[in-house]
């Protein structure tokens, strides 16, 4: 990941870090990679998890009400979509 780099200290409990680091000398990792890799990960899967809820909902409580865009264009005088060729 580019960037600066910064100390970033915190505590864990000695079995979870045994754990991570047998992992990654196994594998080849380095473990400021490794754990990196794991933050962003779990970030990304929380913002998705964010998404779905917010599809679900929009699903379950608005979509039946949503007017579509090109007949809000119509109603207001406005062309919408692509422009056709002659």
């Amino acid at each position: 990941m580019p960037g600066k780099n910064v100390t970033f200290t915190m505590k864990v409990d000695k079995d979870v870090r045994d754990l991570m680091k047998d992992f990654c000398k196994s594998r080849g990792f380095l473990m400021k990679s490794f754990i990196e890799k794991a933050i962003v990960s779990e970030i990304e899967k929380e913002e998705l998890k964010e998404d779905l809820l917010a599809i679900q909902n929009y699903e379950k409580y608005e979509k039946e009400t949503t007017i579509p865009l090109d007949k809000v264009a119509e109603e207001i005088g406005m062309r919408y979509g692509k422009k056709k060729h002659a």
